[in-house]
């Protein structure tokens, strides 16, 4: 089968062939053009849609979307500084926001001292128990020739037990204030609120001196580097769609602009099933609608035009579906 660039080499050698025919035969020629070039219409526009146009599947309902990490805070306190500002790059482990750190620092302080000390009556009950088995140890033979009374035995053992016992608790005290001391490095730890990826910052929220707590949005960081495209195609308009098929993206901040792309994947079900309320067709009223699925399209990078998508903008999606999917 020719390809539309043949096709069109053939149409215009038909065209030509017309206007010498048209300019031989004098005042018929007209006429004769005037059904060429009908002619010659039809066989361009019917072998472009034969060869291509049938092929390319499109809808306007598309729209740029992006990743974007929501900025929280993990622990309470007072916002000291917010080295972030709106509008500007940032990369993965910047600082964002830095809280007071004095009250977790005291908590530290005060965790390691509690540690310390359980550690300390760790030792002592330790001492204790190695005193107490060493007396069973000594005592038990002269107890068994009847040498040391069964009473003074018994109490014998009884305290060793009783130094057992501070032991394992001295030991479960130990655990619980170095599992205080880590949660209290951890909060610690947290006052400097570092941006998970790289991006731009957006919708800053904070502001230095404000009290915010655990959960508190302060911002978003927007990767701009790695943003895709959503188109939702009809549900009659997907039947052939493969993941890996060619795309072009047309957006509306430039409609001269033809980026690149390829079907990453096909959303499992139609909007309609992830809205907040789903559709209920279960009634007696019932009208059918064409369903929209989503489809993700993964841009090509390095193309000039990216750097002017942000999420949220529309666009065209184009989709040829005679392509060979990528793999």
């Amino acid at each position: 089968m020719p390809d539309a660039a043949g096709f069109r080499l053939e149409a215009t050698r038909a065209g030509a062939m017309v206007r010498a025919m048209a300019f031989r035969l004098g005042a018929r020629g007209l006429t004769l053009i005037g059904a060429g070039l009908v002619v010659l219409a039809v066989l361009v526009f019917g072998g472009q849609w034969l060869l291509v146009g049938r092929h390319m599947v499109s809808t306007e309902s598309a729209y740029v979307r992006a990743d974007i990490s929501l900025i929280s805070a993990k622990i309470e306190g007072y916002v000291r500084a917010v080295p972030a500002a709106e509008n500007h790059s940032v990369r993965a482990g910047d600082v964002l926001v830095e809280i007071d750190p004095t009250d977790y620092q005291a908590r530290v302080e005060a965790a390691q001292a509690a540690l310390a000390e359980a550690r300390r009556e760790q030792a002592t009950w330790r001492a204790q128990r190695a005193r107490a088995n060493a007396e069973v140890s000594r005592y038990r033979p002269l107890a068994e020739r009847g040498i040391l009374s069964p009473a003074r035995m018994q109490q014998i053992e009884i305290e060793a037990r009783r130094a057992g016992s501070g032991v394992a608790a001295a030991n479960a005290a130990v655990e619980a204030a170095r599992a205080q001391l880590q949660q209290t490095q951890l909060d610690m730890g947290r006052v400097a609120i570092h941006a998970p990826i790289d991006g731009v910052v957006g919708d800053r929220r904070v502001q230095v001196g404000q009290l915010v707590r655990a959960g508190t949005p302060l911002m978003s960081v927007v990767p701009l580097q790695s943003v895709y495209v959503v188109a939702n195609f009809k549900e009659t308009q997907i039947a052939r769609f493969q993941a890996g098929h060619a795309a072009i993206v047309r957006p509306d901040v430039a409609r001269e602009l033809r980026l690149r792309g390829w079907v990453e994947s096909i959303a499992p079900a139609s909007g309609s099933e992830f809205s907040i309320i789903p559709t209920d067709r279960a009634t007696g009223n019932f009208t059918k609608t064409v369903q929209r699925v989503p489809v993700r399209i993964r841009l090509d990078p390095g193309q000039e035009g990216l750097d002017l998508l942000r999420p949220g903008l529309s666009a065209t999606v184009t989709v040829n579906t005679q392509s060979r999917p990528q793999q």
